[in-house]
C-alpha cells in the first residue's frame, strides 16, 4: 500500500473510530515507520492545541459562564412539607438532595467548561467537525472575541458569544433561544427581511453573513471577502425584526432582535504578510496566465493572478462570452502531493477554497484573478501546477432525429469528446408547479469532456422554430488525473422509475415528426497546457 499523507492520516485514521478504520490503512500504519511518525506527530500537536484551547484553570469568568449556561434551565416545582410536622429525617433528606443537585450544577458547568465536546456542541465555534485551520490560527493569536450579545422580545432570545474576523473573512456564532430555553435552529431565516451586515469604519458595507450550517444547534454565519479588508475596525450590524420560516410551517413572528458590535482589526492586519509573484506562461490556443501576488493572512492565503486571450482566442467567444472562463490548478508539495485544487474532476481531491473573484480588466481579453485558501504553506516551498482552463465558445454541433422513435431507436450525439445518447422524447407538464403547461422534454445520458455549465442549447424544428432549452436532473464528475475526467449525467429513480437527464423546451406543447439538437455554444475546455511554478524559489517574502 502507498504511503498516506498527513491529511489522510488525520482524516481516515485518527479521525475514525477504530471500528470505521479500513484495515488496510490500520495495518499499514502500524508497519510503515514512515507513516506511523506522522501518525504520532499528528497526536502530539492534536495534545498541543487541546492545552492551549481548552485550558484545565478556569478562568476569573467561570462564575459568570456558569451562570449564563444554566439561565434558560427550568427547574420543576417541588412541593414543600408542612412546616407544622417535624420530620427531621425528611429534613436531613432535602438537604442531602439540595446539596446534590448544587453539586451537579457544579460539576456540569465545569465540565462544560473543561470538555470541549460539551461545550462546543453548544455555542462554539470551535465544534470538532466544523473548525479549521483558519479559526484555530485566530485562537493562536487571540483573534477571538467575546461580543456578549443578547438581545430578548417577544419571549425568543437571540445571543452571540463568540465572533472571528481578519481582511480574509468574518465568522459569528448566534444562537436562538425560545420561550421555553431550547435552541430554535429553524426560525431564523436571513433573507430581506432580516440581515447581519458587516461595515467598515466609514459604514459602508463590506458583505452580509449567511448561515452554511453544520450545527444543529447554532447559526455558523459567515462572510468570506473576495478582496482583503482595509480598515482597522468593522461593525457587525444585525437587523432582525422577524422570526418564522414559511417553508417549513413556521408562523412568521415581528419583534425587534436588532445589535451591532465593533471588532478591532489592528493585530489581525499585523499578521498579514504578501509576496510578490513572477512567472508568465502562454498556452498554445492563445491564453497567457501571470502571477502576481500572496497574501497571507490569519484566516487564510489569498493567491492573485491575471490571464490574457489572444485576438484568435476572443474571436471565438465574442461578445461577453470571453468573461465566463474558467481555471483548473492545483498545488503540490516537494513529493508531488496534492495541497488543493480548484476544478478537479479528479477524486478524492482537497478543495479549500473559502472564496474567488474574476474581473474583467480594463482591455478586452484581460481577467483579474484571486483566490482564498484557508491554508497554503508559509515556510517551506510547493509548486503551483496549471491543469487547464474552459471558456464559452461559438459552437454548431448538431443532431437531428424524428422523436417518436428515439425510444425504440436512440441517436448519438458526439462531438469533441463529449458523448451523448439521446434516449426518449415526451410531451410532460411543467417541473413548476406554478405552471400547467406542457412542454417537450428530451430524455438521455451520457458523459462530457467539456464543461456543462455556461454552454447553451436549442431544439430547431423543420419550419426553422427554435426553443431554449433548460436542464433537469443530476450530473457528477469522474477522473483520475489532474487532466482527464467527464462529467456524467447520472440516472435516477423516481416511483420505481429510471429518469434520465432532461432537455426541456417550453413552449413545445406537442411531438413534432423532425427536431433538431443544437449546440450553439460550448464551454471548451482546454488541457493542452504545460506549465508549472515553484512558489518559494520564484518569489522573495517583502
Amino acid at each position: 500500500m502507498k504511503c498516506l499523507s498527513p491529511f489522510e492520516i488525520e482524516q481516515y485514521y485518527i479521525l475514525n473510530t477504530p471500528t470505521l478504520r479500513s484495515l488496510e490503512v490500520t495495518d499499514h500504519v502500524a508497519a510503515c515507520a514512515h507513516c506511523n511518525l506522522i501518525y504520532h506527530t499528528l497526536l502530539e500537536e492534536q495534545g498541543e492545541w487541546s492545552q492551549a484551547l481548552f485550558e484545565e484553570k478556569l478562568p476569573d469568568s467561570f462564575t459568570a459562564q456558569v451562570m449564563a449556561s444554566i439561565e434558560f434551565v427550568e427547574l420543576e416545582k417541588v412541593k414543600v412539607p408542612d412546616r407544622k410536622r417535624k420530620n427531621p429525617k425528611l429534613k436531613r433528606l432535602l438537604r442531602l438532595t439540595m446539596g446534590a443537585a448544587l453539586l451537579l450544577v457544579v460539576l456540569s458547568a465545569a465540565i462544560l467548561y473543561s470538555v470541549p465536546t460539551l461545550a462546543d456542541t453548544l455555542r462554539s465555534l470551535f465544534v470538532k467537525d466544523n473548525v479549521d485551520i483558519g479559526l484555530l490560527r485566530a485562537q493562536e493569536f487571540g483573534l477571538v472575541e467575546h461580543p456578549n450579545i443578547k438581545v430578548k422580545d417577544k419571549g425568543y432570545t437571540v445571543k452571540i458569544d463568540e465572533a472571528v474576523a481578519d481582511p480574509t473573512r468574518v465568522i459569528v456564532a448566534l444562537q436562538l433561544f425560545g420561550p421555553d430555553g431550547k435552541h430554535e435552529k429553524k426560525r431564523l431565516v436571513l433573507n430581506e427581511g432580516n440581515s447581519i451586515a458587516i461595515k467598515d469604519d466609514q459604514g459602508k458595507i463590506l458583505g452580509k453573513l449567511s448561515d452554511i450550517g453544520f450545527t444543529n444547534d447554532f447559526y455558523y454565519l459567515i462572510v468570506n471577502f473576495s478582496e482583503p479588508l482595509q480598515t482597522d475596525r468593522i461593525t457587525v450590524d444585525g437587523h432582525i425584526t422577524e422570526l418564522g420560516n414559511v417553508r417549513n410551517n413556521i408562523p412568521l413572528l415581528k419583534g425587534d432582535w436588532n445589535f451591532n458590535f465593533s471588532m478591532d482589526m489592528t493585530e489581525a492586519n499585523k499578521q498579514t504578510s504578501s509576496m510578490p509573484l513572477s512567472g508568465s506562461y502562454t498556452s498554445p490556443d492563445g491564453l497567457t496566465l501571470t502571477l502576481k501576488r500572496l497574501t497571507h493572512m490569519v484566516q487564510g492565503v489569498r493567491f492573485e493572478f491575471d490571464t490574457q486571450l489572444s485576438e484568435e482566442a476572443l474571436t471565438r467567444s465574442p461578445g461577453e462570452l470571453w468573461k465566463q472562463q474558467g481555471l483548473k490548478f492545483h498545488f503540490e508539495d516537494t513529493t508531488g502531493e496534492e495541497i488543493h485544487s480548484v476544478n478537479a474532476r479528479k477524486f478524492p481531491n482537497r478543495d479549500s477554497v473559502m472564496s474567488n473573484s474574476n474581473v474583467p480588466g480594463e482591455t478586452k481579453g484581460l481577467m483579474h484573478w484571486s483566490y482564498t485558501f484557508k491554508y497554503l504553506p508559509q515556510d517551506t516551498p510547493y509548486t503551483f501546477v496549471l491543469d487547464g482552463y474552459f471558456i464559452p465558445e461559438k459552437d454548431g454541433s448538431s443532431v437531428q432525429f424524428e422523436p417518436a422513435k428515439l425510444k425504440e431507436q436512440p441517436i448519438p450525439f458526439v462531438f469533441d469528446g463529449d458523448e451523448l445518447m439521446l434516449n426518449d422524447f415526451t410531451v410532460e407538464s411543467s417541473p413548476d408547479n406554478n405552471v400547467s403547461a406542457k412542454e417537450g422534454v428530451l430524455h438521455f445520458r451520457g458523459r462530457l469532456r467539456n464543461e456543462f455549465i455556461n454552454s447553451e442549447w436549442i431544439f430547431k424544428t423543420f419550419d426553422g422554430k427554435e426553443y431554449k432549452l433548460t436542464e433537469q436532473g443530476a450530473l457528477t464528475t469522474k477522473g483520475v488525473g489532474w487532466k482527464d475526467g467527464y462529467i456524467e449525467f447520472i440516472e435516477s429513480q423516481s416511483n420505481n422509475q429510471k429518469k434520465y437527464f432532461q432537455f426541456r423546451a417550453e413552449g413545445l406543447t406537442q411531438i413534432p415528426d423532425q427536431l433538431q439538437l443544437i449546440r450553439t455554444i460550448v464551454n471548451r475546455l482546454y488541457t493542452n497546457v504545460d506549465w508549472s511554478v515553484p512558489i518559494m524559489e520564484a518569489s522573495k517574502k517583502q
